[in-house]
């Protein structure tokens, strides 16, 4: 948390010269004295920011199409959701469900009401997914005290929802400090992988809902044990052999994940047979400008490009 005034996110009376002073000019003042909801304080109306100048918070939704990075920060953009297709993203905007979907997440089940950001229905803060946990309806008491606590170390506690990685509960990982607004692979998130079924990896935590596409939740009738897979299989190790020992350079078109993200000695290299595969080697956690939420452009007519995040990992079918 960046802004440096208590004043940058919180308003004592929602009054300033007798207007509101909520980031959206709404009168009805919200929970904790704050300024904004989830989307009021991660929003901007321009294409080229990034980051709130005011509370410093991370933009994922841009009403314009983002102009920097790989089209947004490293899980995307909600612009994407907010105006194209509901398959480019998670539909968290109430104006904007998902009509084919529904409220059940492909290899899941119904969550109960539409998807929004946090809490029971949510990703971030308690939603009641890890065990031990208990789900909070309300988005903002579900992250409360996140954006004030101390992220290191990052334990994955699911008692302080800032000791998680970007607040998802339970998860650990290494934060980017400008959220790959840089688009580079010198410095990038560092994501947790296991191989071992752990709860705490960022593949885990996508299989809260999506469990039937992850190898240790989905287990062997859903996803396999060994190739040929029934499904593409996450939280396995990326191969040291074959065609998979030629990925050597970190893609931010396809990057891995670590088994111990926080002690990586050279974050621009891969290390096949130690690095894992998960579910952000292929999909971007927000929104893409792409096919089911993908990092690249699957569907492109021309056949390299369609190809060209698979055959980061797949090298031979290049």
């Amino acid at each position: 948390m960046t802004g440096s005034l208590c004043t940058d996110c919180h308003t004592i009376h929602n009054s300033q010269g007798n207007q509101p002073a909520t980031f959206d000019g709404s009168p009805v003042p919200y929970l904790a004295l704050l300024r904004g909801s989830c989307e009021g304080c991660h929003t901007s109306t321009s294409a080229s920011v990034w980051q709130s100048s005011i509370a410093g918070a991370p933009i994922v939704y841009n009403t314009l199409e983002p102009s920097y990075g790989n089209k947004g920060l490293a899980a995307g953009n909600f612009y994407y959701t907010g105006t194209t297709l509901d398959e480019k993203g998670h539909n968290i905007f109430l104006s904007n469900p998902d009509d084919g979907l529904g409220n059940t997440p492909p290899g899941g089940l119904d969550i109960g009401q539409q998807l929004n950001c946090s809490g029971t229905y949510g990703c971030h803060g308690h939603n009641g997914r890890q065990s031990g946990d208990t789900a909070i309806d309300d988005q903002l008491i579900a992250v409360m005290g996140g954006h004030h606590g101390l992220s290191s170390p990052m334990t994955g506690s699911i008692a302080e929802v800032s000791k998680s990685y970007r607040f998802l509960l339970g998860i650990k990982g290494v934060e980017d400090t400008d959220w790959e607004q840089d688009n580079v692979n010198t410095s990038h998130n560092e994501y947790q992988g296991s191989t071992a079924g752990s709860t705490d990896t960022i593949s885990y935590f996508c299989a809260e809902c999506h469990g039937n596409f992850h190898t240790w939740e989905g287990g062997i009738t859903e996803v396999g044990t060994a190739s040929p897979w029934l499904r593409h299989p996450t939280d396995i190790l990326l191969p040291a052999a074959g065609e998979y020992a030629a990925y050597t350079n970190y893609s931010l078109l396809s990057p891995v994940a670590r088994q111990s993200p926080d002690l990586v000695a050279d974050t621009t290299l891969v290390n096949p047979g130690s690095d894992t595969i998960m579910c952000l080697s292929c999909h971007r956690a927000h929104a893409s400008p792409y096919y089911k939420m993908l990092r690249w452009d699957y569907k492109n007519s021309t056949l390299s490009t369609a190809l060209s995040g698979c055959n980061v990992c797949h090298t031979s079918k290049d």
